[in-house]
């Protein structure tokens, strides 16, 4: 009879938005591990793994990400096992418990948006595959959006063109977004930059409000598809979706006109699905 795998062991998550990283120890190839099983239940119960419906899903590495998770945050508890080559099962891991960080789409109050964050490019300029129109639209490689008089459709291409891309002329694109607030804000609020895909070029996404350089944001390497496609909720795409949230200090907002400054200084195109600033709380 073959052996049965070892107890997996060194199981942790790692909180991420709508999504948990899980990672473990590797248990090597004496014996051959297959695959490896991870099971979870929401909230804080361990689940039983001989029960298949609590099966997320299997990995022949020791790592699995589980996304799709509400923007509001959830818990789940998981518990991970080993498979040998021969489909010997071994016990399960101890179980962890974790929780995802919630989105500020959902804990914030929206002071302006543009488009909706719901997985897809299709509501903005030029979407789903029509990005060779850009530099024609926007020779001077900047795009102006103001919020309560543009729309989305008419005025915010659904990619932001950056160096890579030579079919844009190679520039680091700029799209200028001009929000009013009625008076200047006590608080620290939020952006959420929420992303369909990018390209496998990554790149670096410069972020400036009122002329003052808030941050950098470095971008996760893509599928190359959002170009093309525009609705990353289809069940197997291929698109990858990035949610990205920073702060932006209530010292760089004032009262009235602001204006927020994204310019793609590095790598290929981000193709949008929503932006938003939001208030907290």
């Amino acid at each position: 009879m073959s052996p049965r795998p070892a107890v997996v062991t060194g199981l942790a998550a790692e909180p991420a938005l709508v999504a948990i990283s899980l990672s473990w120890d590797s248990l090597g190839f004496d014996p051959l591990i297959d695959h490896y099983r991870i099971y979870g239940l929401p909230g804080e119960t361990a689940p039983d793994t001989a029960d298949e419906t609590a099966l997320l899903g299997k990995s022949v590495y020791p790592r699995f990400r589980h996304t799709g998770l509400d923007v509001a945050g959830e818990t789940w508890t998981y518990a991970v096992l080993a498979v040998t080559d021969a489909g010997e099962r071994g016990e399960p891991s101890a179980p962890v418990t974790a929780a995802s960080e919630p989105s500020v789409t959902a804990t914030g109050t929206p002071v302006a948006t543009i488009g909706d964050f719901d997985g897809r490019t299709l509501e903005h300029l030029l979407a789903p595959a029509s990005y060779a129109q850009i530099p024609e639209r926007f020779p001077d490689a900047l795009i102006e959006y103001v919020d309560g008089t543009d729309a989305p459709g008419e005025a915010w291409p659904y990619l932001l063109p950056g160096p890579g891309d030579a079919w844009a002329g190679s520039k680091a694109y700029r799209a200028r977004w001009t929000v009013t607030l009625e008076s200047a804000p006590s608080e620290d609020h939020d952006l959420a930059l929420w992303l369909v895909d990018t390209t496998r070029l990554g790149g670096l996404l410069r972020i400036a409000a009122n002329g003052e350089h808030v941050t950098d944001l470095e971008l996760p390497v893509g599928a190359t598809r959002g170009s093309r496609e525009g609705d990353a909720t289809v069940p197997g795409t291929a698109l990858r979706r990035a949610l990205l949230e920073l702060p932006v200090p209530a010292a760089a907002l004032q009262e009235g006109r602001n204006v927020i400054e994204l310019e793609l200084a590095e790598g290929g195109w981000v193709a949008w699905d929503a932006l938003g600033l939001f208030a907290r709380g």
